[in-house]
């Protein structure tokens, strides 16, 4: 049996076969013909077109542009040199839609100001520090109120993970052993 591999790695399996992911193909593993595989122009199609699916989309929209509709994919729905055509096989309403996806991309990579409703990511990071400082550290620190569910109630022999958390129970961390 073969295992399935990785796309972006090749490598040999069970050490009699070689494994190409990216032809997804095996084949009798020996030197001569794994070079022979990996200098092909199959493997190397492949390859391409498996790393061209993380392309950027700026990078798509700017290589897409550049080139003529591919009448045959337009027409037909099909084309026989499938993502290697030097032909667009994208439609103007995909062109607009990546264009529109792009746009959106810089967008919000540019800074945000306060002007457009978004806070100021420094504003509330200095007012976070403000309030820390601010809150006197004489005041003795409030906990949150930990209430047993009443289904619990009758039950006396509770495990120490269901206990009500206090104060006094986080400073003894010797009950934490009973847990298990």
């Amino acid at each position: 049996m073969f295992k399935r591999a990785v796309p972006f790695k090749s490598y040999p399996v069970m050490g009699k076969r070689y494994y190409c992911a990216y032809c997804d193909r095996s084949f009798k593993d020996d030197p001569e013909a794994r070079k022979r595989h990996l200098s092909s122009l199959q493997h190397a199609k492949n390859r391409a077109d498996h790393y061209n699916m993380y392309k950027d989309p700026e990078v798509i929209l700017q290589e897409e542009r550049g080139k003529t509709p591919c009448k045959r994919y337009l027409t037909v729905g099909d084309c026989a040199f499938g993502l290697g055509c030097r032909f667009s096989h994208y439609t103007p309403q995909m062109l607009w839609e990546l264009q529109q996806y792009v746009n959106m991309r810089n967008a919000s990579k540019l800074h945000v100001t306060p002007e457009s409703g978004w806070p100021d990511p420094d504003d509330i990071i200095k007012e976070y520090f403000e309030n820390a400082e601010s809150s006197s550290s004489l005041e003795e620190p409030s906990y949150p109120t930990w209430f047993k569910p009443l289904e619990v109630h009758d039950y006396s022999m509770l495990p120490p993970s269901l206990w009500p958390i206090t104060p006094e129970s986080l400073a003894n961390t010797s009950t934490f052993n009973q847990w298990g």
